[in-house]
């Protein structure tokens, strides 16, 4: 009796613990706009943005803090930037030296599974240095396509969701507000969203999926795979 319950606890203990990863992401934060040699700024958190929960480093999950920040130019030239543990988030920064659109991207596939679930962890921004709009593609299978622009309050943001160049239909994003509220849209047949923002501040939108995929990561068996893509923007 006793190793029943002591079994039904640790089960217990798993099931939290995997429905805790799936509640949290990563996303990073920057000035969408930068200036020609001025140093550019980065930051990556980890938590819940919707109830304002962000998780100290020494907290995250797996090997998430171990993560790569990668850093795209418009000529298509790709560099990992460095970066420093600040406690409760990750810091880098670069120096634009020539007008374009710069974007910033994470893909972290977490070591350790959650249960049978492997986890992989994708966030990406866009940073406008000058007039010019040109960009290159941005390497991850998911992402997004949105303004660079900081945006005003009661200004309509429209957001894309792309799988490679292929709009992605009838799927869910979530817009979530530094006020605490969010909501869930979902994606018209140009994988499309459009949403008024009626707070100042950062906003983070996010898509997950999951997925039936068996396989061996770091020598275990999984059946499941989860992604969780986010981008984050500016409204003042």
């Amino acid at each position: 009796m006793k190793y029943l319950k002591h079994l039904s606890i640790i089960i217990m203990m798993l099931f939290v613990s995997n429905q805790m990863v799936k509640a949290h992401a990563i996303w990073i934060e920057s000035n969408p706009i930068g200036s020609k040699n001025q140093s550019h700024t980065i930051r990556i958190y980890y938590g819940e943005y919707a109830s304002g929960e962000i998780e100290k480093t020494k907290d995250w999950y797996s090997d998430l803090s171990q993560l790569k920040l990668n850093l795209l130019d418009s000529k298509n030239k790709q560099v990992e930037l460095h970066l420093t543990d600040k406690g409760t988030y990750l810091e880098s920064s670069f120096i634009p030296d020539e007008d374009g659109i710069y974007q910033v991207f994470i893909s972290h596939p977490a070591r350790e599974l959650g249960g049978t679930t492997r986890y992989e962890f994708i966030a990406q921004n866009r940073i406008q240095v000058g007039e010019a709009v040109n960009y290159s593609s941005i390497p991850l299978d998911t992402h997004f396509v949105f303004t660079n622009q900081v945006l005003k309050v009661k200004d309509l943001v429209e957001i894309q969701l792309l799988r490679g160049s292929n709009p992605i239909a009838n799927e869910e994003i979530l817009l979530m507000s530094p006020s605490g509220w969010s909501k869930t849209y979902k994606t018209n047949n140009q994988g499309k969203i459009q949403a008024e923002v009626i707070w100042p501040g950062t906003y983070v939108i996010e898509h997950s999926h999951m997925t039936d995929q068996s396989g061996s990561w770091n020598d275990k068996s999984y059946t499941k795979n989860w992604q969780g893509l986010t981008a984050s923007f500016q409204v003042k």
